[in-house]
């Protein structure tokens, strides 16, 4: 008889950090347990209010308090009855109590998984949440640093994609000269830190292109040359990542972005494209070997130029990431690691 897995997400599966924390490894776990999944956030949520939240307030309002009545039953009635507990970013948000004193006194696994650095946010009870958790999973060394001050047991296992997916849209682009970003509205504004790299590259060449793959571009692509939007789509975004020569990640240095798991950057790799990225956080941990980290306008310049023209050099990152970053990142080993904590191999 299968035992018993409570999953406590903080979106829907139409939720970034929801979709690839937890919900990507759905048919791993279905195979092995008996597995409940509860929400906090629906898809109305994700997908429209919290794009205009000042416009929606009231929708926002309605269901943040019906999700904390529905996640407080089952917190203390369902949950407590499960063989294991894994949460995902946090209980209720902005509420300090986690409601898992029941849950411990039953002595059910309590696995708890953060990709953020959401201890920089007001009334986060994140902290909580791993004193009493078995075991907590950091999306990197950053966000391990704080919390293995409320729980000896701290892992760090990255937030990846389904490799095995990316692997049918593998080709080589080193002759399309296409720099490529993905991301949403919430990250676009870090392209203010390479507006000036990038309009130096397209003076120099004209036939580089740069594709920002997002729900919007918002004014981006009138500040960029020879930029362009690929609307985001669950269906199509691998075909528009399969097209990029390189791929982007410029980074804003601060406490929050410090915490960031440099998600970008593994997309990029899971398609065997090199990348560049700024120095911060765990990214240029990402980088090494698999591509150049760059943090002044001369240096993304001198970057984008290695890349796209040094085929010796692109190559040469190509076969890093074939060889060395799959042995860290690809979900196979990824999805084998979090079945090994939930059994309690932490």
């Amino acid at each position: 008889m299968k035992n018993k897995l409570c999953v406590f997400t903080l979106y829907s599966e139409k939720g970034a950090s929801s979709q690839y924390r937890a919900f990507i490894f759905k048919d791993a776990l279905e195979k092995k347990y008996n597995v409940y999944w509860y929400n906090f956030w629906n898809d109305s949520y994700v997908t429209k209010y919290m794009h205009n939240k000042k416009k929606y307030a009231l929708n926002i309002i309605c269901q943040y308090f019906v999700s904390s009545l529905k996640r407080i039953y089952q917190l203390l009635f369902i949950a407590p009855k499960a063989d294991v507990v894994f949460i995902q970013k946090a209980t209720i948000p902005k509420i300090k109590t986690t409601f898992l004193k029941n849950m411990k006194s039953k002595n059910v696994r309590i696995v708890f998984d953060v990709d953020d650095a959401v201890y920089t946010l007001p009334k986060d009870n994140s902290d909580k949440i791993a004193e009493a958790a078995d075991c907590v999973i950091c999306g990197n060394e950053t966000l391990k640093g704080h919390y293995q001050r409320y729980c000896k047991n701290c892992v760090v296992i990255p937030t990846v994609d389904n490799t095995n997916l990316y692997s049918l849209h593998w080709k080589d682009t080193f002759d399309k000269k296409i720099i490529g970003w993905i991301g949403s509205k919430t990250t676009i504004d870090n392209f203010d830190l390479i507006i000036d790299a990038l309009n130096e590259i397209s003076q120099r060449h004209s036939e580089v292109k740069i594709a920002i793959i997002s729900n919007t571009a918002l004014d981006y692509t009138n500040k960029i040359k020879n930029s362009y939007l690929i609307p985001w789509s669950a269906e199509t975004y691998l075909k528009a990542l399969s097209t990029f020569t390189i791929g982007i990640m410029p980074l804003k240095d601060n406490e929050f972005t410090r915490g960031k798991c440099g998600f970008k950057l593994i997309q990029y790799l899971n398609m065997k494209k090199p990348v560049i990225g700024s120095g911060v956080g765990v990214n240029s941990k990402i980088i090494e070997g698999n591509g150049i980290e760059a943090n002044t306008t001369e240096e993304w310049v001198c970057a984008i130029e290695t890349l796209l023209y040094d085929e010796t050099a692109y190559r040469r990152y190509v076969s890093h990431i074939e060889e060395v970053f799959f042995q860290q990142y690809h979900f196979d080993i990824v999805a084998n690691q979090i079945m090994n904590i939930l059994a309690g191999e932490c």
